[in-house]
């Protein structure tokens, strides 16, 4: 679609306003990533817990504590990549920091139970859990909390100078929209002229052929009639 048809079509910003998709498309993004690593862990811890529930064994406090970490965290990233109707999801950025530290917490807590053990067939299992996995677990825990920060450092920025960065934006999309409209101006103005310059010069050239043609056309109609008007005068 042609710049011109979008501008008529949807009116003033059709051009420009898209640009608010990125930041869309970026917390879309992001909501997923902070998804996909909850569930990871929710697989990974998951797996302990009910392993313990089956076996009859009573519950380890740090495996459920990581499994409802987890599992708040999957069920928060797809609320909050809903667009809410009544608040922003940036201004609930508490909330992010909340889960930073709950994944912090988790982190350190089997960081210090996994990664200083050593390496070897004494201790390739823990309780019933193969330790190698949970180094890796610990991993993306902290993974998690990278996650979380950053949403939750965003959501500060865009509530407390989101006023500033909206007047910035939306000044810069003004003169964007400004320069499409002096363009598509210029381009009718200018098919315009050149329209009028191409009648201008058939015109021209039409009364210089009727200058030369005309005058020998009516040359023999009006001779005869000449010596009649010239008695009557």
């Amino acid at each position: 679609m042609q710049l011109k048809s979008l501008v008529t079509k949807y009116g003033k910003g059709a051009v420009t306003k898209p640009l608010y998709l990125y930041e869309t498309w970026l917390r879309l993004v992001g909501r997923a990533l902070q998804l996909i690593f909850a569930l990871v862990v929710v697989g990974l811890y998951g797996s302990r817990v009910s392993s313990d529930h089956n076996a009859g064994r009573p519950q380890s406090a740090r495996w459920v504590y990581a499994l409802f970490v987890a599992s708040v965290s999957a069920a928060t990233s797809v609320l909050f990549a809903i667009p809410q109707p009544f608040v922003r999801t940036a201004r609930l950025f508490i909330w992010d920091f909340v889960l930073f530290i709950f994944w912090i917490a988790a982190f350190g807590v089997f960081a210090v139970l996994f990664l200083r053990m050593p390496d070897d067939d004494a201790h390739k299992w823990y309780e019933n859990t193969r330790v190698s996995v949970m180094r890796h677990a610990v991993w993306i825990d902290l993974v998690n909390a990278i996650f979380w920060l950053l949403t939750g450092g965003y959501g500060c920025f865009r509530t407390f100078v989101s006023r500033k960065v909206d007047e910035k934006i939306d000044a810069k999309l003004e003169q964007i929209e400004s320069k499409v409209s002096d363009r598509i101006h210029e381009s009718e103005l200018g098919s315009k002229l050149g329209a009028a310059q191409n009648i201008a010069s058939k015109l021209g050239a039409a009364s210089h052929v009727a200058s030369k043609v005309m005058p020998q056309k009516l040359a023999p109609t009006f001779a005869p009639k000449l010596p009649r008007f010239t008695e009557s005068v």
